[in-house]
């Protein structure tokens, strides 16, 4: 039974062993080895003056924005079955020589081409000649106008005084029909009023009429049945029956007259009033045509200004067309004259880059085309795609400074010339927007299709003090630099700074220009440093 014990104590001093052996070699490898020695090195940098820049850059490439320099002495084309007299007519101008070809960097007043003195002799009499038939044409043209004014004026003239008269007319027969009615009416009322007269007599002298019938009735009876044979009293009887039958008679008779009168003047009066009415139909038909004519009348007098102005419209637009025809005449001459000058030599109108020439000697000149193309001193522009994020600080008018990869060395300037709105591709999950730059300055050592970078600026200091934003340190809301003391030691120096262009920082106050500050590292023992180690102390 021992022995198994004694196994078992081997066993487990074995094991005991084996973990102690396992904790001293973790130990060895876990904090047996010493922590590496940390070395302080300071690098020296030069406090500087001048600008800082902020921005947001992107990279583009430079287009050339071309020009023509062109003969724009527009002449008309004539018809013409032989085009090989074209070149005789006198039309056209004929290079004599040509100055520049492509690539070529021209300068203001930099001969082009020339044209021969034959072919500017021929144009000038052409031009000459076609100005002084336009001269011709336009004092026909005027002549002719003065006299048709004089036409067309009496004819207003007229048309004025036809509608005065119709006026007139229209009043006069209006005034008649008024007049020879009221006296229809006035003369109806006068039969009428005498009518009514006799009929006031009749009706008024009836009961006397009526006394004087009865009388003599009562003498007639008595008369009739009285004696003759009785003298005596016969002879008075008879006498007072003949007066009474007198006096009845010639009442009866008077009556008879008034009512004959009265007839006579109601048939009169009918006649009047018939008359009336006739003259009344007739005069709404009169009325109507002394409308009718006074209305036509008055519209032509009304219209007269329209048609005395309507008349010369014609002869003024023809004037105006050969007033303006001569003087784009006068224009092509000064043209023409400006164009071949003196010695019939062509002159670069500003400098720039030649891209292509059109002519040669011996070659026609048309009217309206381009002698050569050319790149000006301002026609270089670079688009860059923005994105979305930094569009918002670019505007218009805004100030670029470019690199570019060809010259390194020469930072331009531009400005912000187009930011262009487009809808972005549903095919891409990147928003930008196209910017046009365009390079300010001296732009001779720009081609087409350098790549450039173009930075926006979005803040900018001038003529400032700055060191590297690693030299300046900050410790409490305070900003300090490191800068060595008379003895080499490193001490701190408070600064107070401003502007930072995320590379370097201004220094508003506590530096001066040429001052040296130290920017600190924190190096491993053994690593490598192409700067001075030195030691807080300041010894090396």
């Amino acid at each position: 039974m021992k022995k198994p014990a004694n196994r078992n104590r081997k066993t487990a001093y074995a094991v005991c062993g084996l973990i102690l052996t396992a904790v001293c070699l973790f130990r060895f490898f876990a904090y047996g080895q010493e922590e590496p020695e940390e070395t302080v090195v300071y690098k020296e940098e030069t406090v500087q003056s001048g600008d800082l820049v902020q921005g947001i850059t992107e990279r583009g490439s430079l287009v050339l924005q071309t020009t023509d320099q062109v003969y724009d002495v527009h002449i008309e084309e004539e018809d013409t079955e032989d085009e090989e007299d074209e070149d005789e007519s006198g039309r056209y101008l004929k290079v004599e020589a040509v100055y520049v070809k492509q690539g070529q960097r021209i300068h203001t007043g930099d001969p082009i081409l020339k044209v021969t003195q034959d072919s500017i002799r021929s144009v000038r009499r052409y031009l000459e000649s076609e100005r002084a038939n336009a001269e011709i044409l336009l004092e026909e043209l005027e002549n002719t106008y003065e006299v048709e004014q004089v036409k067309a004026e009496n004819n207003r003239r007229k048309s004025l005084t036809d509608q005065t008269f119709a006026e007139t007319v229209y009043m006069v027969d209006m005034a008649q029909i008024e007049t020879d009615l009221a006296l229809l009416e006035d003369s109806v009322a006068v039969l009428e009023q005498e009518i009514r007269q006799i009929e006031t007599d009749l009706e008024d002298g009836w009961e006397a009429y009526a006394d004087l019938k009865k009388s003599y009735e009562t003498y007639k009876k008595r008369y009739e049945e009285w004696d003759p044979d009785n003298l005596y009293t016969y002879i008075p009887l008879r006498t007072e029956y003949l007066e009474s039958k007198k006096r009845y008679e010639d009442e009866t008779e008077k009556r008879l007259e008034q009512r004959e009168t009265m007839a006579d003047k109601q048939e009169e009066a009918d006649k009047k009033q018939k008359e009336i009415e006739r003259l009344q139909k007739q005069a709404d038909s009169r009325q109507m045509e002394a409308r009718q004519a006074y209305e036509t009348a008055a519209l032509d007098g009304d219209m007269a200004q329209e048609i005395y102005a309507y008349s010369l419209q014609e002869q003024e637009q023809d004037i105006k067309t050969a007033r303006e025809d001569l003087e784009s005449l006068n224009r092509k001459l000064a043209d023409f004259h400006a164009f071949v000058g003196d010695d019939g030599v062509v002159y670069a109108g500003e400098d720039g880059l030649v891209t292509q020439v059109y002519y040669e000697a011996g070659d026609t000149l048309r009217e309206d085309s381009a002698l050569i193309t050319y790149a000006g001193e301002h026609a270089c522009v670079l688009s860059v795609d923005v994105t979305e994020e930094d569009i918002s600080s670019v505007k218009v008018g805004n100030d670029v400074e470019i690199v570019f990869t060809a010259c390194p060395e020469t930072t331009y300037t531009g400005k912000v010339e187009e930011i262009v709105s487009t809808e972005p591709s549903p095919n891409t999950a990147m928003v930008s927007y196209p910017v046009t730059v365009r390079v300010e300055g001296d732009t001779a050592k720009l081609y087409g299709g350098m790549t450039g970078d173009v930075t926006f600026v979005t803040g900018q200091v001038t003529e400032v003090l700055y060191v590297s934003r690693k030299a300046v340190l900050k410790e409490n809301d305070a900003s300090f630099v490191l800068m060595r003391d008379a003895d080499g030691g490193i001490v701190r120096r408070a600064v107070e700074t401003g502007f930072s262009d995320g590379v370097h920082v201004q220094i508003v106050s506590g530096l001066s220009e040429g001052d040296t500050v130290c920017i600190e590292t924190k190096m491993e023992a053994g690593e490598e440093t192409g700067v001075q180690e030195t030691s807080p102390g300041g010894q090396k």
